[in-house]
């Protein structure tokens, strides 16, 4: 029975050193890339480049002069962004991650640019899921992400407009 005991007392100790260790690390982030686009056809491969002309990539952002985002820092809310959401939404929105896949119910897909009331959500959370509030980020940290997923949600419909009948 003392063996156990020890046992315990040292797996304590193992736990308690790593998560002091983990404590001084920061905050985790995923890998934050480019998602790879595969074009089915040269149609396709035309309207994607028409987007990236008009919306930038993921990881380097722009919008048009007429978009309601143009004036929006949205480099700084892809970094929140990266910090906070890409391990459930991942790099493009769509919500297809390792992590997606292990929650109930799953992560909504921002790409898909029928997701609505961004605002609220991002302060209140959605109750009974694992989407926490961001009510503890700074006012300009909260205003960035929020243009960060409104612009990821604003390109998702300008693809589906794009592609609207090609796909």
């Amino acid at each position: 029975m003392a063996n156990r005991e020890h046992l315990f007392y040292y797996a304590a100790i193992a736990l308690a050193c790593f998560a002091l260790w983990r404590s001084v690390q920061g905050q985790f982030t995923s890998p934050d890339s480019e998602p790879i686009f595969v074009a089915a056809s040269e149609v396709q491969s035309t309207q994607h480049q028409k987007l990236v002309a008009d919306y930038g990539y993921f990881t380097s952002p722009k919008v048009p002069a007429s978009s309601p985002l143009a004036n929006a820092n949205l480099s700084g809310g892809r970094q929140v962004y990266a910090v906070n959401c890409l391990h459930c939404h991942g790099s493009s929105g769509r919500a297809n991650t390792p992590t997606a896949a292990l929650l109930k119910p799953p992560p909504k897909d921002l790409f898909a640019g029928t997701v609505r009331d961004v605002e609220t959500v991002l302060r209140h959370g959605i109750p009974s899921t694992s989407m926490s509030s961001f009510a503890g980020l700074s006012d300009d940290e909260f205003a960035d992400v929020r243009d960060y997923a409104l612009y990821i949600v604003e390109r998702g419909a300008a693809w589906a407009k794009l592609t609207e009948g090609n796909e």
